[in-house]
C-alpha cells in the first residue's frame, strides 16, 4: 500500500479546513443584509464544524490503517487493523484515479478560498453582509469570476465525496460505507453540503443584487469585466 497517499490526504484535508473555517468573526447584526430562509440555515456555524469531524474522522481512519499495514511486525498495527479494517480488505485501500482527482479538487478548492480570504481581508465573513467602509475588491481571483470563494465550497465538498466514495477509499474498502451508522454518517454529511452548496448558489444572487444597488456603476463595469459568476467562460 503506497504511503504517497498520506501527504495527498494532508493536502487535501488542509484544504477542507481552510474552506470551512471562517477567517473573522461574525459580521455586526447591523451590516448582515435581509436573507432567505435556506440563508438562515447556510450561515450557522455549527454546520462546517460537523463537516469538519466526519472529513477529519474519514482523513484519520485511512491514515490510521495505510501506516498500519506498512508496519505489519508492531503488535499495534494488528490491534488496529482489526478495529479498522476486516478480512484483509486493508489491502483494497490505493491510489486510484477517483482518489488523485478527489484530493486535487479539495485542495484547490481551499487553496482558492485562502486566495479569496487574502484578497478580501476583513470584507470576508461566513455571513452575507455590507460592512463598514465595504468597498468593491476586483483583484486576484475576482477579477477571473465574481463568486471565487464559492467555487472553491463546490470543489472542496464534491472532492471529498469523489474521494471516499471512489474506489480504494477507506471507507468504501473496509467497512465504514456498509454499515448502517456509516451511511448515516453518509447521509448527515450529504444533507449538510448540499444545504450549504445550494444555499450559496442563491446567495450569489442576492449579493449581486446588494452589490449592484451599494457600488452602480462601479459593479456595473465589473460586471462587464468579469462577466460569469462561478465558472470562467461557462457560468
Amino acid at each position: 500500500m503506497s504511503l504517497l497517499k498520506i501527504p495527498c490526504i494532508l493536502f487535501a484535508m488542509i484544504g477542507l479546513q481552510v474552506t470551512t473555517t471562517a477567517p473573522h468573526p461574525p459580521a455586526l447584526p447591523e451590516e448582515m443584509l435581509s436573507t432567505s430562509k435556506m440563508e438562515l440555515l447556510v450561515k450557522q456555524r455549527s454546520g462546517p464544524i460537523i463537516v469538519q469531524l466526519i472529513c477529519w474522522t474519514a482523513a484519520i481512519g485511512e491514515a490510521t490503517v495505510i501506516l498500519a499495514t506498512n508496519s505489519p511486525a508492531l503488535k499495534i498495527s494488528q490491534n488496529i487493523l482489526s478495529v479498522l479494517a476486516f478480512d484483509g480488505t486493508e489491502e483494497k485501500i490505493k491510489v486510484s484515479p477517483l482518489f488523485v482527482l478527489g484530493t486535487f479538487l479539495t485542495a484547490l478548492g481551499g487553496f482558492i478560498r485562502y486566495r479569496c480570504y487574502r484578497e478580501l481581508g476583513r470584507l470576508f465573513t461566513f455571513e452575507m453582509s455590507l460592512r463598514t467602509e465595504h468597498k468593491l475588491v476586483t483583484t486576484g481571483p475576482y477579477s477571473i469570476v465574481r463568486h471565487p470563494g464559492y467555487l472553491g465550497v463546490v470543489l472542496c465538498v464534491f472532492g471529498i465525496m469523489i474521494w471516499h466514495a471512489g474506489s480504494g477509499s477507506w471507507a468504501r474498502e473496509c467497512g465504514p460505507l456498509k454499515t448502517t451508522l456509516g451511511q448515516g454518517i453518509a447521509m448527515i454529511y450529504l444533507i449538510l453540503v448540499t444545504t450549504i452548496t445550494f444555499g450559496l448558489l442563491i446567495r450569489m444572487y442576492k449579493e449581486d443584487e446588494a452589490l449592484s444597488e451599494a457600488f452602480s456603476e462601479e459593479w456595473a463595469d465589473w460586471v462587464e469585466r468579469v462577466p460569469h459568476r462561478l465558472i470562467p467562460g461557462l457560468y
